[in-house]
């Protein structure tokens, strides 16, 4: 593709370096025609490290056994989402990025001995009322180059747009389906940090009171990944198919600590689900799952 940036890796890089890039970038936007430009990131014969998982395992909720958890090649890519955001090209500012959406397609399940192959691209824009929205894409195949994992993330930056406000929506209270179970999570003060620790996102909105009052939180809110990865431990043990979309949208924060109500549906497509706070009116996020 003309004008694309390829940052080609042999083993994953450091994030220390993209969290400096990050705190000491101070502004960014798109200014008229500008869009953000293509940039790829590939890393081939990746090998996932045990004890690392294991400790992703534990933190999020998931079961042992011989497959990668369905949201663990998120962390495996994580470094290179970091290096991408952070790239001098990118045009938007790193911290204050909104993680609106995310859409993980597994083709079929990954062994944990597999070795990978992990592309993350950036590139174009949306404009929308409330700013700027982009996709980060991250693809994983196998050593034959068979596509066997896609996420879909929909960012979005915050700045000023053309496009006009709409009506305010009238407030829909339901969650779209009917529970047939739910279970309650205690969402520990720590979780941020025990989640960053195993996962290597350090954003300082996750990880204390005082650093997420920084960017304007009264506390410290919890990893959207964590509450993803969270829900999918959960509902893999009750899944029929290991090939499926697991979709799901990011609503309001989960201030730390908390409790949470999981609301599940299990059925022949495959699964709809929620999380809640304890009294069940403010809804945290909603998702599905989809057997291919």
């Amino acid at each position: 593709m003309a004008n694309e940036t390829r940052l080609e890796y042999d083993s994953l890089p450091a994030v220390t370096p993209s969290y400096l890039r990050a705190a000491t970038t101070l502004s960014g936007g798109l200014a008229g025609d500008e869009t953000i430009p293509p940039i790829v990131a590939e890393l081939p014969d990746l090998e996932v490290r045990a004890e690392e998982l294991a400790k992703y395992r534990k933190v999020c909720g998931f079961q042992h056994g011989p497959h990668l958890p369905v949201t663990y090649p998120h962390v495996l890519a994580f470094p290179m989402h970091m290096a991408v955001l952070t790239h001098k090209r990118f045009p938007l500012k790193l911290l204050g990025l909104i993680h609106l959406r995310n859409d993980i397609t597994q083709y079929r399940a990954i062994e944990t001995a597999e070795k990978l192959h992990i592309e993350v691209s950036v590139g174009g824009h949306r404009e929308v009322e409330k700013g700027v929205e982009f996709d980060l894409v991250t693809r994983v195949r196998d050593r034959a180059g068979e596509l066997i994992w896609q996420e879909d993330s929909v960012m979005l930056s915050r700045q000023k747009t053309n496009v006009p406000k709409s009506a305010k929506k009238k407030r829909d209270d339901g969650l779209g389906f009917e529970p047939d179970e739910q279970t309650t999570w205690d969402v520990p003060e720590n979780i941020g940090r025990r989640y960053a620790s195993a996962a290597g996102d350090y954003n300082p909105i996750h990880l204390s009171p005082w650093s997420a009052k920084l960017f304007g939180f009264p506390r410290a809110i919890a990893t959207g990944m964590w509450t993803k990865a969270r829900a999918a431990a959960e509902l893999e043990p009750k899944l029929e198919k290991s090939a499926y979309t697991l979709s799901l949208g990011f609503k309001k924060p989960v201030f730390l600590p908390s409790q949470a109500r999981f609301a599940y549906s299990v059925h022949e497509q495959g699964a709809d689900f929620a999380l809640t706070n304890a009294n069940g009116d403010i809804v945290h996020l909603l998702g599905d799952i989809r057997y291919l």
